[in-house]
């Protein structure tokens, strides 16, 4: 297996989506996590086990497609559909016909399901916690998920038509995130906004044998300064001999403030989130000797 990893900023910087994708050793799909964050809004949620996910273009939505599995084993011998439509609320001949193949070397099989969450603008206000939290709708679509430009739909792209983690979609249905109306088809007029992530590292195993390949091609040792500003005062955050630290230049002989192992990879514009590679906390061979992770920094 390896995982790539890769971020997008909303255009002010407060906000930031990160996503940890793995893919198996032939390509084939695995479900990914992502971790969402908002300075302005003071939100933050992670989740798992999802196939796709989008902000919307004002960022106050997250579009995502949920991961299951429905037929597990090497000829498929073990049936979850039926807990699946249990948890769902999807019919169980929607979930075989929606299902597609999910490894290249054995008979498994997996689904989308459509969801959202609502950003909330003050996640302390009454009710805020329940509107944040993640809708999952009876809706067997999601392997990959855009927005119309206009923020008003999620589009949800069908089943891969091959067994590989990076496949597209090449036909979409809607949903409206407010009152989840489903329609089989985008509207004629609507254009899909661009899922635009910054790529990141691409990380492998520990290598099995002194024969494999270099398993970490990356500095874990310094990366490039980011500068974020706090109210009028700007600062660095720095990466050197592995610790990242927070530093106020032109404050000669004031303590750095020290934010974690590893190394940055980017940041809100505050500071609040910053998204980094850090040493794996479980080693050995066969895992990944890092790990993304991303800090919340405490000012």
């Amino acid at each position: 297996m390896n995982e790539s990893v890769s971020w997008q900023l909303s255009p002010d910087r407060s906000a930031i989506l990160v996503v940890a994708d793995p893919a198996g050793a032939e390509g084939e799909p695995f479900p990914n996590g992502f971790f969402f964050g908002s300075e302005t809004r003071g939100y933050q949620v992670q989740m798992d086990s999802v196939w796709d996910v989008a902000p919307s273009p004002d960022w106050k939505w997250i579009g995502f497609g949920r991961a299951w599995d429905t037929h597990k084993g090497e000829s498929g011998e073990i049936n979850l559909v039926g807990d699946v439509a249990r948890r769902t609320r999807i019919d169980s001949a929607t979930i075989v016909a929606s299902s597609f193949p999910s490894s290249g070397m054995v008979n498994s099989r997996a689904m989308a399901q459509a969801g959202v969450i609502h950003v909330p603008e003050d996640p302390r206000a009454a009710g805020a916690a329940d509107s944040a939290a993640p809708r999952l709708f009876p809706i067997a679509r999601g392997w990959r998920v855009r927005w119309t430009t206009d923020g008003a739909l999620l589009a949800l792209g069908n089943s891969p038509a091959r067994t590989t983690d990076s496949e597209g979609s090449e036909t979409w249905t809607s949903l409206d995130p407010k009152t989840g109306a489903f329609h089989g088809t985008l509207p004629t007029s609507s254009k899909l906004a661009e899922n635009r992530f910054i790529a990141g590292p691409f990380l492998e195993p520990a290598p099995m044998t002194e024969r494999s390949a270099t398993a970490l091609p990356v500095d874990m040792q310094k990366a490039p300064p980011i500068t974020i500003q706090r109210g009028e005062k700007k600062f660095t955050v720095q990466s050197e001999r592995g610790v990242i630290t927070i530093v106020e230049p032109g404050t000669a002989g004031a303590s750095p403030r020290v934010v974690g192992a590893g190394v940055a990879l980017a940041a809100t514009a505050g500071g609040r989130y910053i998204v980094a590679l850090s040493p794996a906390v479980q080693k050995g061979d066969g895992r990944f000797p890092i790990e993304a992770v991303v800090y919340t920094v405490a000012w």
